[in-house]
């Protein structure tokens, strides 16, 4: 389970005032998106590939939506979720932090009133730790 630590500063506190939201901070996320990918600094895991568990967190300014109960006015987590999936197909990444800060980049960059991404990702692909155990990567960018 994840668990968001997202504190907005002034200027963004400033922003969403001015946008007549002050009182509306709203978080939006998606867990546990697993996929397949061939990721990784070894030839043996670019060849055979591991299995990898996504979680995104993502600020922004989606207040209107508390209100109107109208998806046009705020985040389409199925098209986070497609971006992601997109993002894992068009480049092979060595080290899991940088996919998940390829992640971010690409949400920020898709969805304008996004103030901030955090973005975790778990390699499970090490069945000589432990059943449960897997590596991970947190990104948060603003």
């Amino acid at each position: 389970m994840v668990i968001s630590s997202f504190s907005l500063g002034n200027v963004e506190r400033r922003a969403m005032k001015d946008e007549g939201q002050a009182s509306v901070e709203v978080c939006l996320g998606v867990e546990g998106i697993e996929l397949h990918a061939h990721h990784g600094v070894y030839d043996e895991e670019q060849e055979r590939g591991s299995r990898f568990r996504i979680d995104v967190d993502m600020m922004g300014r989606w207040g209107e939506a508390v209100r109107s109960d109208d998806l046009r006015d705020t985040l389409d987590v199925d098209a986070v979720v497609q971006h992601i999936r997109s993002v894992n197909q068009r480049r092979r990444f060595h080290l899991i932090e940088s996919f998940a800060g390829a992640i971010a980049d690409d949400l920020l960059q898709e969805f304008p009133r996004l103030l901030e991404v955090r973005v975790c990702i778990r390699k499970l692909a090490f069945p000589e730790w432990g059943p449960e155990a897997c590596a991970f990567a947190v990104v948060t960018k603003r």
